[in-house]
């Protein structure tokens, strides 16, 4: 099973990085078309026809958020225990927020299918709040941060067709198959398109500078972060394929758009850069191993 979903992933992300290197392409349309149209259509078309209880829908937000909470707690006490506590705005940055969108459903995908998928599609909205919020708070943390923030959120297309989403469901509203297929369609191009952008962005990162704190930080979010997940759905009784795909990911690389809040705000964005491509390079192996280790611990059960 590992080398039909890491493999296709690794594939699609060196064609990404090879086309990055070799050419001087302007990430600017293609990421905008992607959060704009893409990433709209796919939460819209997974979350319109889920078919989540709030029994499960509970479980992924507690573990999220507690997830979440703990790893900021671990990370300021580790950072500055090792007297690194001039970046601990950028280490927060780098290891509270998985790479859960353009890295992390792909994997899902591969490894557990469509329905694993619509789980994650939940944590994926969940985690773009958060990057959107508690992130941008880290990164300017001034008084105006919450309302900057909300600002931000507001403003995302994503927001709105997580909103609708949640009223068509409210409200059991049909959506016939002539709107909600090309939806979909839609959606699901933007799942190679994020690996293809993955890749594009590591082949414009290069480590430069602060490489000790970014090691710290990579051994924070590809070491500490799966322990942490794993502790948090074990007390939580969590069990199954919901289980697997909290965790997994839960303990994806740093996501790519911190460093582009922290570039925008100042926050260290060379650190941060470190982190992405450090844990991203060091995820094909941590992945690996982690998928194998959840179908030993999980079995194959189903949602």
């Amino acid at each position: 099973m590992v080398i039909n979903v890491i493999l296709p992933v690794l594939f699609v992300l060196l064609v990404g990085y090879l086309f990055g290197r070799f050419t001087d392409v302007d990430l600017s349309p293609i990421s905008k078309l992607a959060i704009t149209v893409l990433s709209p259509a796919l939460i819209f078309s997974f979350l319109v026809r889920n078919t989540l209880s709030s029994s499960q829908l509970f479980q992924i937000i507690f573990s999220v958020l507690i997830f979440t909470l703990m790893m900021t707690l671990l990370t300021v006490i580790i950072i500055k225990w090792t007297g690194s506590g001039q970046w601990l705005i950028p280490s927060l940055l780098s290891t509270v927020f998985p790479n859960t969108g353009n890295y992390g459903l792909p994997i899902v995908l591969f490894a557990y299918g469509e329905s694993a998928f619509s789980l994650a599609v939940v944590i994926v909205v969940i985690n773009f709040i958060l990057m959107y919020s508690l992130g941008i708070y880290f990164a300017i943390l001034s008084k105006d941060s919450w309302k900057q923030a909300l600002t931000k959120i507001i403003k995302l297309p994503t927001t709105y067709a997580t909103i609708l989403a949640i009223l068509v469901n409210l409200f059991s509203i049909e959506i016939p198959n002539f709107i909600y297929d090309p939806v979909k369609m839609v959606g699901e191009s933007m799942i190679p398109l994020a690996l293809l952008l993955l890749g594009i962005q590591l082949s414009k990162t290069n480590i430069k500078g602060h490489v000790s704190t970014a090691i710290i930080a990579s051994a924070l979010k590809m070491i500490a972060a799966p322990i942490v997940i794993f502790v948090i759905v074990l007390i939580a009784g969590i069990d199954g394929t919901i289980a697997k795909v909290i965790i997994l990911l839960n303990s994806m690389p740093t996501a790519v758009v911190m460093t582009m809040i922290a570039t925008e705000y100042k926050s260290g964005a060379d650190m941060v850069a470190n982190v992405t491509l450090i844990t991203t390079l060091t995820s094909f192996f941590s992945i690996t191993t982690l998928l194998y280790l959840l179908e030993i611990i999980f079995g194959k059960a189903t949602i």
